[in-house]
């Protein structure tokens, strides 16, 4: 607390950057979701093992 009363041009200061890297990032958000790469969601397939007797099941893409 004693700082924002020692230099409150420095506090104002700090406060507008934040704002503003804030504000770049959300309008950059976009363009980095969509350069993300896509991962379809993985689901399981079972089968059943005749010579084991039992399902066998394991996640594929």
């Amino acid at each position: 607390m004693s700082l924002l009363r020692k230099n409150p041009m420095k506090t104002k200061q700090l406060i507008l950057s934040s704002i503003l890297a804030f504000a770049g990032l959300a309008m950059l958000a976009p363009s980095i979701a969509s350069a993300a790469p896509y991962h379809p969601k993985k689901h399981k397939v079972c089968k059943w093992d005749a010579r084991h007797h039992h399902r066998v099941c394991h996640w594929v893409r």
